[in-house]
């Protein structure tokens, strides 16, 4: 079924994804029970194909996309062995970049494809003030700006998606980015103790405290007090000092993992969403990072499911230009930069990007020229079709390989998937649509 089935005029709503809550990590499409209402469109479903889609963006060596390609000019391979490509063609935006469909595929459903899904997932308790601000105005540039005919979108804030639903209205979308708001209490809050008496260098040592590293405890307090002798004194000495790290650093990390969890949820729940249609479809997570030691191998599960279900993950970093200094709220000015110090909450989306075939965009203040790089990236790309040797979906993951045969040529696709069925395609069809 094809993505132009989800079309509806007048830019009404599109895919329904009802309140925000985790799905299932094997790909089950959670039963509520409810029966739409009178003259709602009701959802229809298709079974899920054994079949395994790569997108792949493969470049010359000067960064440039390579049109033309043909399935020979690649090889794929599961698990370290080789797979016959059954389907390879070419996905454009660009109106005046011919598809080119190959293998397996017509050039009507190559341009199917060409019709893009944004989602907008803002991480509230993961950004700072200042960088909600600045990713909130590089989101509503660009929707005004990139957001066209066929594209549809969401916006996931505050918890939810925006309206339960996708949509082609960009008034809608634009509201929804409007819609943000900060949260209460938010990461670079609860890192500024760090910065006062007695320092904490960051989220390792905060981390390694909590789980009852006392060498790194008394290194610490030791180092307070030789490098402040009043302010140890004042805090009642070496001990105490001590005792406030340790408090310290375990109020951080209880506070960090509770924030952590609403996070994952949060992705756990649009890209599992997300699964059910069909084709590429692009999460841009706007987010400072976030406090990822007790988490690694959830999100690099949930990398892995939304790669099988299509979806390609892309990070902006909200505090735009980085150095070393300290962070300036300033959001209009180029040279504002906000630190990196005490800070190491990169590695989380660094999975999440790695793992579905995306990048990370970060030490960029203009945020739209961030969101232009991933426009660009998501809107030319090849699509490759397998059917694995290994049939059975059973639940592992599986690591993916694509290599140019062609000298010079670089490929970035997503490194693997979790093989599971994928949940049946739930398309709302349009009133007065076919």
């Amino acid at each position: 079924m094809s993505l132009a089935r989800l079309m509806v005029s007048g830019g009404a709503a599109l895919f329904l994804l009802g309140p925000a809550r985790a799905l299932p990590l094997q790909g089950q499409t959670p039963q509520t029970g409810q029966t739409p209402p009178s003259g709602q469109t009701r959802p229809t479903f298709r079974s899920a194909t054994a079949l395994v889609e790569v997108d792949a963006v493969i470049l010359d060596g000067q960064g440039r996309f390579v049109p033309g390609l043909v399935a020979d000019d690649l090889r794929l391979l599961e698990d370290g062995k080789p797979q016959a490509i059954q389907q390879f063609y070419m996905v454009t935006h660009d109106a005046s970049e011919p598809t080119h469909a190959t293998t397996g595929e017509t050039s009507a459903q190559a341009e199917e494809r060409a019709h893009r899904v944004f989602v907008l997932l803002f991480d509230e308790e993961h950004l700072a003030n200042d960088s909600l601000m600045r990713v909130k105005k590089g989101a509503e540039q660009f929707i005004h700006d990139h957001i066209g005919p066929g594209d549809i979108g969401g916006v996931f804030a505050n918890g939810a998606m925006y309206k339960g639903r996708l949509t082609s209205d960009k008034y809608e979308l634009v509201a929804g980015v409007h819609s943000s708001r900060p949260a209460f209490d938010n990461r670079q809050a609860l890192l500024a103790p760090f910065r006062e008496f007695p320092k904490i260098p960051g989220e390792v040592d905060a981390a390694r405290i909590t789980d009852g590293a006392l060498d790194v405890v008394n290194t610490l307090g030791e180092q307070a007090c030789r490098d402040d002798p009043f302010q140890c004194q004042d805090n009642g000495g070496l001990q105490q000092v001590e005792n406030l790290i340790q408090k310290k650093a375990r109020l951080y990390i209880r506070q960090a993992r509770v924030m952590t969890a609403h996070t994952v949820q949060n992705l756990q729940y649009v890209t599992g969403g997300l699964s059910r249609i069909p084709g590429r479809k692009t999460v841009v997570f706007l987010s400072e990072g976030f406090f990822v030691e007790d988490s690694r191998a959830t999100l690099e599960l949930i990398a892995a499911q939304a790669a099988r279900g299509g979806t390609a993950i892309y990070s902006i970093d909200g505090r735009g230009l980085i150095n070393g200094l300290s962070p300036n709220p300033d959001v209009v000015k180029a040279e504002t930069a906000r630190s990196t110090a005490f800070d190491t909450g990169e590695d989380g989306p660094t999975i999440l990007t790695a793992g579905t075939g995306g990048f990370m965009v970060r030490n960029i203040d203009d945020i739209s020229r961030g969101f232009g790089l991933i426009v660009r990236d998501t809107s030319t790309y090849y699509v490759i079709g397998y059917q694995p040797e290994n049939s059975v979906m059973d639940g592992k993951y599986r690591k993916i390989e694509v290599k140019p045969t062609v000298p010079g040529l670089h490929v970035r696709a997503r490194k693997g998937y979790m093989a599971v069925a994928l949940p049946p395609l739930q398309v709302m069809k349009g009133g007065g649509g076919t």
